[in-house]
């Protein structure tokens, strides 16, 4: 699974610590997502995925700790300069312009690009989703679900990523869906994009990640190879039973 690990620097988080409502939720976190390979977190529901990815993204402010993508210091930073750094985040959810085209909704994910590297970036998205070439002037809120994750990795694979940060991704899809959407993760970490998967189903994750996270509690309780969980399962288990 491993993609051109020299084509951009890694995300490295280290120490964070997160509070939501003043409720501490995340507890000295350290990951790294390098380039080039697919990263996995796997975790229960409430154990502090979707806030990891929301402090790193900008939306929440982290306590302490730190984010940097190579020399740049993205601890803290707002929204639009992650974005602008090269760190692009796909939600949980689906989060659209529902009211907005195809086509407008990937053009919204390009703004701070410019001319050509906007075009550049639409003409690499569809390329891996072809199938958004005839739905390019139908509106968000006429897809299918499938359809719409579709439009939501396209948004953030159009803006040229270094880093992309998946929350979810098949949540609430067909299995067909998810079969489409597996190997653009392993197409995009190949082409030297790092990639941190976050994903219900730890057996999808594994099959593509080739570095692995156990988040349980706000902590990580196990970190290593995603060949390691998969050779054994039962230190998937001893992690999540770790944070109990």
């Amino acid at each position: 699974m491993s993609g051109q690990t020299g084509a951009h620097p890694s995300l490295v988080i280290t120490g964070l610590n997160v509070e939501r409502g003043e409720r501490p939720v995340l507890h000295d976190v350290s990951i790294t997502i390098p380039p080039g390979e697919v990263t996995t977190l796997l975790g229960p529901n409430g154990a502090g995925k979707s806030t990891l990815v929301l402090a790193v993204g900008g939306a929440l402010r982290p306590t302490d700790g730190t984010v940097a993508l190579g020399d740049a210091d993205l601890t803290r930073a707002r929204p639009e300069k992650v974005r602008g750094a090269g760190v692009a985040v796909v939600p949980e959810g689906r989060r659209l312009l529902p009211n907005l085209t195809v086509a407008d909704n990937l053009r919204v994910a390009t703004f701070s690009l410019s001319r050509d590297d906007a075009t550049a970036g639409i003409d690499r998205a569809l390329e891996l989703f072809p199938e958004l070439k005839k739905r390019f002037e139908t509106t968000a809120r006429s897809l299918s679900g499938g359809e719409q994750q579709m439009v939501v990795l396209a948004q953030a694979l159009a803006s040229r990523p270094k880093v992309l940060l998946v929350d979810e991704l098949s949540l609430g899809l067909a299995p067909v869906i998810v079969k489409r959407l597996m190997p653009v993760i392993e197409e995009v970490a190949a082409s030297g994009v790092g990639v941190l998967l976050i994903e219900q189903f730890a057996h999808v994750a594994l099959a593509l990640a080739n570095n692995a996270y156990v988040i349980e509690g706000g902590r990580i309780q196990y970190s290593g190879t995603a060949q390691a969980l998969k050779d054994d399962p039962t230190l998937l288990q001893k992690a999540y039973l770790l944070g109990a």
